[in-house]
């Protein structure tokens, strides 16, 4: 089973921990009048595991202005253990997405003036976690003189400058491509 269809329903939530699933279910009422229904779904994943969380290892929290900054760092562990689409566990780019989405709501209801806002958002830009992303191959020497030489056979100097500058600052081989005949 996948992880999203390990999350309980709103409806349990709501038996459960009402003053969290209560707010939590008007937010996603309103990003749905703007934002596009895939990210609402998202967001709608986000929220309900974090409502389960508190509702598992956190039952005293009745309501979102007694979440603290402790709850957070209780829920990133949490939810990195738990199980993805396909794998064992999520993976960094969603347990990144995750938080990410959970902050922003912490930051809308804090800026909307919600009443059940937290005094604080508990959240920082540093909780998320930094992404493996593998630097890009540079040109090897043999590829970079050949588009040296052919961008100084153009006859636009805006192309032969562009190429030059770029070859001298760092172009990368996913950036180059292949002009239209």
């Amino acid at each position: 089973m996948s992880g999203p269809l390990l999350l309980p329903s709103w409806d349990q939530l709501a038996a459960r921990v009402p003053g969290i699933t209560e707010p939590m279910r008007r937010y996603l009422e309103q990003i749905a009048c703007v934002l596009r229904p895939g990210s609402v779904v998202n967001t709608d994943q986000t929220l309900r595991c974090f409502a389960a969380f508190l509702a598992e290892a956190a039952p005293a929290v009745t309501g979102l202005a007694q979440i603290t900054r402790r709850h957070v760092e209780d829920f990133k562990p949490w939810l990195a253990a738990r199980p993805g689409q396909n794998k064992p566990q999520l993976t960094t780019a969603t347990i990144a997405h995750r938080l990410g989405t959970l902050r922003m709501f912490f930051l809308r209801i804090e800026e909307w003036g919600w009443d059940e806002a937290p005094p604080r958002v508990p959240m920082f830009p540093g909780d998320l976690p930094r992404q493996d992303h593998p630097l890009p191959k540079a040109l090897d020497d043999a590829t970079a003189a050949k588009l040296l030489r052919a961008a100084q056979d153009d006859r636009r100097m805006l192309v032969r400058v562009t190429v030059e500058m770029l070859l001298r600052t760092g172009l990368r081989v996913q950036r180059v491509h292949r002009p239209a005949r």
